[in-house]
């Protein structure tokens, strides 16, 4: 019975401080624990296995105290080898060091056959980088009895999982590491600080310039709006060096600048959009304001604006999805990472991803992709009712 019974595979256990001395606190030929549960530990030549059956138990603790060769006070870093038996129960790690005890912020779940390496590492600067994190945060969780300067205890709990909870942990594995190994919610709040600045300022620069071209007369008005649609056939490549060039010259490289200033300057087609829309506003009402004493800008804000919401939509919509997924800016005029929106950021993760040893994969690759897709859904659900309606009405009027 004891070999149809699962086993889970335990090997070394390192410890490196933060001078980058490296202690092998438990060394793969001794393995020895104290175990407490339904299990009992094999020893074998190169590692030891932990035979159990949760049958009789739910938890599964093995501890042991062990003596480094720094003092416990430069401890950074734990690393465990082990083999999994694909059972995803979740193992959990303890620290207790000088009065303090550190649990482990997420649990390590038992997936795959494979030899892995776990690791640990305490509260650092390491955690501000937008480096790849391949360890589990260690964080405070009170007193302790082990007190001496090169004395720790490390504390290792195998909980039971259940099928359902094995089955959610499957699903969400992806998705959790992704969260966990790039610093994901800065590049989604520097995606969010662009996304805005370009809804302000392509919303209030084209309708601006809209308005100017559909209600407004002033000499060579044809001729700039022919200039206008000219541009819409100039590819972007064409002015791709000489604008970098001057974003260079004016010292906006490597800043988020480039990425919203030009939107004040208003977009083509989003101009063409709202004028065709604006040509067919009846003149009565912009009569009718005039006599009640509204100028130019009065009627732009309070009778003009009202009428082209559903355009105004529209292009509220094309200015997300491309700053949303805007790759090109970011690649010509970012260097610094923690600059990087979510567009850009997964790119930097599936370049980090090659190096060895980080352990990310495809699948943390395409969870972050379907987590970047979400907005855009959520968009396409609940503005599509205004998204066919300003381009019902702009191909209407006019």
């Amino acid at each position: 019975l004891a070999e149809l019974r699962r086993a889970f595979t335990i090997g070394q256990l390192r410890a490196r401080s933060t001078g980058l001395e490296e202690d092998q606190l438990v060394a793969a030929k001794e393995v020895k624990w104290n175990v407490t549960g339904p299990a009992k530990l094999a020893q074998q030549p190169d590692f030891a296995e932990l035979r159990y059956d949760f049958s009789s138990g739910d938890i599964i603790t093995l501890s042991r105290t062990l003596t480094t060769s720094f003092p416990v006070e430069h401890l950074r870093r734990l690393q465990l080898y082990f083999r999994p038996d694909d059972t995803w129960h979740a193992l959990r790690l303890t620290v207790e060091k000088l009065g303090r005890r550190f649990v482990a912020e997420r649990a390590i779940y038992l997936a795959d056959h494979d030899w892995q390496i776990a690791t640990w590492q305490g509260p650092s600067a390491d955690d501000s980088l937008t480096k790849i994190k391949t360890w589990t945060l260690l964080k405070d969780a009170g007193k302790s009895e082990v007190r001496g300067p090169n004395e720790v205890r490390i504390t290792l709990e195998l909980d039971r999982t259940s099928a359902l909870g094995a089955w959610l942990a499957k699903i969400w594995r992806n998705y959790r590491l992704t969260l966990d190994y790039i610093p994901f919610w800065r590049y989604v709040g520097t995606g969010l600080f662009l996304v805005i600045l370009n809804l302000i300022g392509t919303l209030f620069s084209c309708s601006l310039a809209a308005y100017a071209f559909a209600r407004l007369y002033w000499p060579g008005r044809g001729i700039c709006f022919a200039a206008l649609l000219g541009t819409m056939m100039i590819p972007v490549q064409v002015t791709m060096i000489p604008q970098f060039l001057i974003m260079q010259k004016l010292g906006w490289y490597n800043t988020l600048k480039p990425l919203w200033v030009m939107s004040f300057f208003g977009s083509a087609f989003s101009i063409f959009l709202l004028r065709q829309f604006l040509k067919g506003v009846p003149r009565d009402l912009e009569d009718a304001a005039r006599l009640d004493g509204c100028g130019f800008l009065r009627i732009y804000w309070h009778i003009m604006l009202p009428l082209v919401r559903p355009t105004l939509a529209v292009i509220a919509i094309f200015t997300f999805l491309a700053t949303w997924n805007d790759f090109m800016g970011p690649l010509i005029y970012l260097s610094d990472q923690r600059l990087y929106p979510l567009s850009f950021g997964l790119y930097a993760f599936q370049i980090q991803s090659l190096q060895p040893g980080t352990n990310a994969g495809i699948g943390m690759l395409m969870a972050g992709s379907l987590l970047m897709m979400l907005p855009v859904i959520a968009i396409f659900f609940f503005a599509q009712r205004y998204f066919l309606q300003g381009v019902t009405l702009t191909g209407m009027k006019g």
